[in-house]
């Protein structure tokens, strides 16, 4: 069993990735967000900032891939949650608080190995989840690994799009063509209209 203290700490780190990166972050912002002494965050997680960082961008991704394989909807009732999710989060935030992988990927995924290696592993869960929702439909598995990695791919970066622009435009903009798209590539399949046991999601 994961302690709460513990639980704490990767929750105010995910907030705080999304809002600030991985270099962004430091471990006295960690310890104010999740109202714990130095201590308590240096016993939980002995190797500082960096171990803080994989443990809350793979939770993210763990519990991720689970709202998505777990809830009971169909497939484009998952794709407009997900993009809802971060509209209402970015506008909730003042157009600060991003994906807690996908933030990070751009700020230290690129210098830091484990960091990198955390959201990619994380993208994976999240993509696979989404492709196994698909391939519940009747849709092959390449197909449907395909389409996965396009609706997170276009989920990333309407994001960004939205924070730099500070409006929900690109994010409703690109939900729409995600739909459109995921309709047209079922339909080329001979694959139902996705309406089947299929799910939910927000990527955090």
């Amino acid at each position: 069993m994961v302690s709460e203290s513990r639980r704490r700490i990767e929750v105010a780190a995910a907030g705080l990735l999304a809002r600030r990166g991985y270099h962004g972050f430091g471990l006295k912002a960690l310890s104010e967000a999740a109202g714990l002494p130095y201590g308590s965050i240096y016993h939980h997680f002995p190797g500082g900032k960096e171990e803080i960082a994989v443990a809350a961008i793979t939770g993210t991704g763990v519990v991720s891939g689970r709202l998505i394989a777990q809830a009971p909807t169909d497939v484009f009732a998952t794709t407009a949650t997900m993009f809802e999710f971060m509209v209402a989060k970015l506008a909730g935030s003042d157009w600060t608080d991003g994906c807690a992988v996908g933030t990070p990927a751009l700020d230290g995924g690129s210098d830091v190995d484990a960091v990198r290696s955390a959201c990619g592993a994380a993208f994976e869960e999240i993509e696979r989840a989404f492709a196994s929702l698909l391939t519940e439909l009747g849709l092959a598995a390449g197909e449907a690994e395909e389409l996965a990695t396009t609706v997170v791919a276009a989920y990333e970066g309407a994001t960004i799009l939205a924070r730099v622009r500070r409006s929900d435009a690109p994010l409703r903009t690109v939900a729409v063509a995600m739909e459109r798209l995921i309709r047209m590539t079922l339909a080329d399949a001979g694959v139902s209209n996705g309406l089947g046991t299929t799910r939910r999601s927000g990527i955090d």
